[in-house]
């Protein structure tokens, strides 16, 4: 086996998962959830180990101990509360050492811009990133939780507002998934606009929109599949056309053959071809018609 083909293998084998969950994920009857258990599943079944990270939230301790007590009732074999409040405490040996044990992360919702500022470039931050792309670390987030995941990271707009850079506020995320920017609550809350002014000023990213109780299970570099009871949305952001360079923040863009998918459960996308996957494990090719 060559180099190259080395390492190859070894990426396959290492790499770990990403659970992008649009936010109110069915926690009223753990006979009726869809989500939840497939992260338990990914993350080991009876033998996970799940660090839950609260940070987002203004009361960590509380959505702590509240999906602690979920995934105890799904058969968790341990559960982690970080107790992150500030970036003092992101360094911290016993959280490192909980990191360590844990076989997946779960970042609850709250404030996507709360949750970066106490753990990006902190040694927590850093280590979950390791993790996820040689350790098998599944790394899962909900609602503000998952929208932090991204490289670029939607931070607010008005669901009322047009394709203007003035109604989005973007900042840097974790970039566990590069070249992303990720909307929850997004069918129910009406954030297509918020998307369409993000890639007309970043054309090189993903933008995905999904629904509450819905997620994208991802392998990272190669595809991703919806689970859950709603859609996602997929915007490809190679426009052939922006205006975003030449209009004032207040003005609308123009933008031209944006490209978008409209994905159910069981569906997927092909990360490296940009192309929507049916049920049956089949891409659709560009241009094709009928399928």
């Amino acid at each position: 086996m060559s180099e190259s083909e080395s390492v190859e293998h070894r990426a396959e084998r290492d790499v770990g998962r990403l659970l992008v969950i649009g936010g109110a994920e069915d926690r009223g009857d753990s006979d009726t959830w869809l989500i939840l258990p497939r992260l338990v599943e990914i993350a080991g079944g009876s033998d996970a180990r799940i660090l839950v990270c609260g940070s987002s939230s203004r009361d960590p301790e509380r959505v702590e101990r509240i999906y602690k007590e979920q995934f105890e009732t799904l058969g968790v074999s341990e559960v982690f509360e970080s107790q992150i409040d500030d970036r003092i405490a992101a360094e911290s040996g016993q959280l490192l050492d909980d990191l360590e044990r844990a076989t997946a992360v779960f970042f609850t919702g709250g404030d996507q811009l709360r949750l970066v500022s106490l753990i990006a470039g902190t040694r927590f931050g850093e280590r979950v990133r390791e993790k996820l792309w040689m350790e098998h670390l599944v790394v899962a987030g909900t609602s503000a939780g998952a929208a932090a995941m991204s490289s670029t990271m939607l931070v607010s707009g008005p669901k009322d507002g047009t394709v203007r850079r003035a109604d989005v506020t973007l900042a840097p995320g974790l970039g566990y998934w590069r070249d992303t920017t990720i909307d929850t609550h997004f069918s129910q809350r009406g954030r297509v606009n918020r998307l369409l002014a993000v890639f007309g000023q970043n054309p090189q990213v993903l933008g995905l929109g999904i629904d509450e109780d819905t997620a994208i299970e991802v392998t990272p570099g190669k595809k991703f599949e919806v689970i859950g009871r709603g859609g996602v949305l997929v915007f490809d952001g190679r426009v052939t056309h922006s205006s975003a360079p030449d209009v004032a923040d207040n003005e609308v863009m123009t933008l031209t053959d944006s490209i978008v998918h409209v994905l159910a459960a069981g569906y997927g996308f092909d990360l490296v071809s940009k192309r929507p996957i049916l049920r049956d494990g089949t891409v659709i090719p560009s241009g094709a018609a009928g399928s």
